[in-house]
């Protein structure tokens, strides 16, 4: 016993200096105390270690027995690093006072404001941007923390809800009469030209929305249980994923992604961005995905073109494996002491237009909109551009990264799935070991390292630069652009708080960011109104019930399991 004693003694003292930065080592000796009084109470939990197996080549840095016990033992000693007055408060199990307040706030504003949405801006204004902006919007978050729970009656709900969205779906144009979403209103689509087009990443990022609750329905809720309305939604959901992507897998895409394959960061020249792996393609993947686990669920297309749709994919398995080889490829690991960490396209967005002031990280902002002498707006450069300000590194941002998150959670549950509907069984498509490498680059690279006021930087790389600067001026948007750690919201309304159920760091860091927002202290409350602004954690608060950020945020706290990343 003494032995076992002095181990877990070490272990946080080894903790303290491996994960945690200087200003939360401060609270260390309570950390022991609090420890020490569980032990005479015989309270302390116990995690069984495995050692894990190897997976893929021998070069390859994901190993599952690579996780230090340090690491596992860690989800044990969460509670005693969290601050001592959030302890005992904060109840994020299912059927607890987060759940119960994210079911409220569902019933009570947020199921009637995505009705009203969808209605309005699809029906009535035929703007498919909707579609992209209900799912990034809470509802994909939503709809996992349903899954998690098995909230069959919001299920039910969210069936009724995006059930219509079907009967909007319309012959494309030069597209032999293949159905899809088709933009004929909206501010953006008239500004960039799309009207009468369809918009393929609304289209494609809607259909992640779409699986995830198909594959919700199909996992938690047995076939003789599924209410007409359910079963009628997974056939048309089936239907709807395997004709837009039979359509989109043209041979001139999958020419693309072979090209792709081939191009290195030394070949990117100019700020093009046809060599990037773009969000579109992972986008495809997770339909894929999910597409794989309705049908071995045994969920059959309701129509026609979705049969013939869904054979003529399995004629094209060798340029599916191959947009799956692109998303390994341009997937970039990196050894540190404390595991694997992983970025996408690492380097080849450093000439990208949005991203040229990314190695800048000055107060002043590079642009500024001021009226000329004909009373017009017009944008005024305040700090000159220079190639200094290119970062070497740099790809994609914070807040388009959150693909990442939906993705991994279906190739997390369908990694066998994937290899028996596309046969794709390259050894090094390791789901589990990939995600947990992303989640690292977020606790070592993304995350300022500062437990009490966590913030995020602008760029997976790290950079902290400006992003977006005079963004989307052609639509009359009078918009300077993110300052460093503008993007902060992205991390906890961007589904990242997920990754908290096996990477021990950011449990604590995004349950921290909530006490922050539960908190009456001055300094807590003007540290959110800076940089978390939208979000309350409190169900009295106007300002939560309004907020589309505490929907995302609060479904992706809720019911988190300890997940063994050696497993």
């Amino acid at each position: 016993m003494a032995v076992v004693l002095s181990v877990l003694i070490f272990t946080i003292n080894r903790i303290s200096h491996l994960f945690l930065p200087g200003s939360a080592k401060g609270g260390i000796e309570k950390m022991r105390s609090i420890f020490f009084q569980r032990i005479k109470r015989n309270d302390v939990p116990v995690i069984p270690l495995s050692g894990g197996t190897r997976c893929g080549s021998k070069s390859n840095p994901l190993k599952r027995g690579s996780i230090r016990s340090e690491y596992l033992l860690l989800f044990c000693l969460i509670q005693f690093i969290q601050p001592v007055s959030s302890q005992d408060t904060f109840d994020f199990s299912k059927k607890g006072a987060i759940h119960d307040q994210v079911i409220h706030s569902w019933n009570t504003h947020y199921r009637d404001y995505f009705a009203s949405e969808i209605k309005r801006r699809l029906f009535q204004d035929s703007d498919v941007y909707v579609l992209y902006d209900v799912q990034i919007g809470g509802l994909q978050s939503f709809v996992e923390m349903t899954r998690r729970c098995k909230d069959t009656p919001q299920i039910a709900e969210l069936v009724d809800l995006l059930s219509p969205v079907f009967s909007a779906l319309a012959p494309i144009p030069d597209a032999d009469n293949s159905k899809g979403w088709v933009c004929s209103g909206g501010n953006i689509c008239t500004a960039y030209g799309f009207l009468g087009k369809e918009v393929p990443l609304c289209s494609v990022q809607f259909l992640g929305l779409l699986g995830a609750l198909a594959t919700n329905i199909s996992g938690n809720i047995p076939p003789h249980q599924q209410t007409i309305a359910e079963k009628t939604f997974l056939t048309e959901a089936f239907n709807t994923m395997a004709v837009q992507l039979n359509r989109w897998f043209t041979a001139g895409y999958f020419t693309s992604v072979d090209k792709r394959l081939h191009v290195t960061v030394a070949d990117i020249t100019d700020g093009s961005s046809r060599y990037f792996f773009s969000d579109k393609d992972l986008w495809c993947l997770t339909v894929l995905s999910d597409l794989s686990e309705l049908h071995q669920a045994g969920t059959q297309p309701v129509a026609e073109d979705g049969k013939k749709a869904f054979n003529d994919l399995q004629n094209k398995k060798d340029g599916i494996k191959s947009i799956f080889d692109l998303f390994l490829a341009r997937t970039s690991l990196t050894k540190s002491s404390k595991g694997v960490r992983a970025e996408l396209d690492k380097g080849f967005w450093k000439y990208h237009f949005d991203n040229r002031y990314a190695g800048y990280s000055g107060a002043i902002s590079p642009v500024s909109w001021e009226k000329n002498s004909d009373g017009k707006s017009e944008i005024k450069t305040l700090v000159t551009w220079d190639s200094a300000y290119l970062a070497q590194n740099v790809a994609w941002d914070i807040s388009h990264s959150r693909r990442l998150v939906p993705a991994f959670e279906t190739f997390v549950r369908n990694r066998e799935n994937i290899k028996k509907v596309w046969g794709y069984d390259n050894p090094a498509f390791d789901p589990v070991a990939l995600r947990l490498a992303y989640a690292n680059q977020v606790a070592e690279k993304i995350w300022n390292g500062n437990i009490d006021y966590p913030l995020f930087s602008n760029f997976w790389s790290g950079d902290n630069g400006w992003y977006r600067v005079a963004y989307a001026n052609q639509t009359g948007r009078q918009f300077v652009g993110y300052p460093p750690y503008g993007l902060n919201t992205s991390m906890p309304d961007g589904g990242y708080a997920v990754w908290g159920a096996f990477q021990p760091t950011l449990r604590i860091v995004f349950r921290n960011i909530f006490a922050l927002t539960q908190s009456d202290d001055a300094k807590a409350k003007s540290f959110i109104s800076q940089y978390y602004q939208g979000f309350s954690g409190k169900r009295s608060d106007d300002t939560f019930k309004k907020s589309i950020q505490n929907l995302s945020f609060l479904s992706d706290m809720v019911e988190l399991p300890f997940i063994d990343p050696d497993k």
